[in-house]
């Protein structure tokens, strides 16, 4: 018998074997157990589902004419529909290149609020 095998056996004895043995001379079954204990109330039964709605029937949905659409509201640009977004200052822009972001990154750090504080 190998050393892998001796290996192989004892950790089917002590993760396997055991616990289901342990599990098997359980005086009292675990609290979670699906089925109720003597002398505990039974779960309230589930409510009834809601009433369903009843469906608009075929003639319905036809009889209501389609709404004609808004000539020029395809063609229109967004800033003429919301208005004229908030301007952004002038001045220096961030950078996305790595090499802003890593700056950004290492100035955080040394700004940020020590840990011990």
């Amino acid at each position: 018998m190998s050393l892998d095998d001796l290996l192989g056996l004892l950790f089917v004895l002590f993760f396997i074997v055991l616990p289901a043995l342990q599990g098997l001379f359980r005086r009292n079954p675990p609290p979670d157990l699906p089925f109720p204990v003597e002398g505990e109330p039974e779960a309230p039964p589930f409510p009834p589902p809601p009433p369903r709605r009843p469906e608009p029937s075929l003639e319905a949905l036809q009889a209501t004419p389609p709404r004609p659409r808004e000539a020029g509201l395809q063609e229109a640009e967004p800033e003429a529909l919301f208005g004229e977004g908030p301007k952004r200052p002038k001045g220096r822009r961030l950078g996305t290149r790595a090499k802003d972001v890593v700056q950004g990154m290492i100035w955080h750090e040394i700004l940020k609020k020590p840990k011990g504080l």
